[in-house]
C-alpha cells in the first residue's frame, strides 16, 4: 500500500478533493502520535463549512480530527 498522503487542511483542499471525486480517510491523531489512528475510510466529500466536513454522509469536526488524501 502506499503510504504517501496529503493532509487536507484549507477549503482549497476540500474543493480539490471534492471535485476530482478522490477518497479521503478520516484520522484522529494526538499530539503525542505520530501516526494517527483511524477513524473511518471515509469516501468522497460531499460537502465542508469551517466547522465541518461531510464524507460519505457522516459529519467530523476539522478541528479535532485529521483527513488524507493517498497520492498515486
Amino acid at each position: 500500500m502506499n503510504n504517501t498522503y496529503k493532509v487536507l487542511e484549507s477549503d482549497t483542499d476540500f474543493l480539490a478533493a471534492a471535485l476530482a471525486q478522490s477518497k479521503v480517510s478520516v484520522w484522529f491523531r494526538p499530539e503525542d502520535d505520530p501516526e494517527g489512528h483511524i477513524m473511518d475510510y471515509g469516501g468522497i466529500v460531499e460537502g465542508y463549512s469551517p466547522e465541518s466536513v461531510k464524507i460519505a454522509g457522516g459529519r467530523f469536526i476539522r478541528e479535532r480530527f485529521e483527513f488524507r488524501v493517498y497520492i498515486k
